[in-house]
């Protein structure tokens, strides 16, 4: 009888990791402790890339990169897949 393997975790969060991150998505800063975990490892690959201790600076060279590769979505999407997300909100 063959059974399908399934193939080891490739990443692994701590359990002592996961649990400073849960206040966050308790609160609704993120949907989940992967979510947090993402943003995260993202901030720090901007870092490591471009070769920058800045927060800010990752994140311009970033928006830079991203929009000379094209690799975005247009405002207008992106407000319209938030307002089908969470709903019309008023200013």
């Amino acid at each position: 009888m063959n059974k399908p393997v399934r193939p080891p975790d490739t990443f692994f969060i701590p359990p002592s990791l996961a649990a400073r991150f849960q206040p966050l998505v308790d609160k609704g800063v993120f949907e989940s402790v992967g979510e947090a975990i993402f943003v995260a490892a993202s901030a720090f690959a901007d870092r490591m890339e471009f070769g920058v201790t800045d927060d800010v600076e990752a994140i311009r060279l970033s928006i830079e990169k991203t929009i000379e590769d094209g690799d975005y979505l247009d405002a207008e999407v992106v407000f319209a897949e938030l307002r089908q997300r969470y709903g019309e909100g008023g200013d």
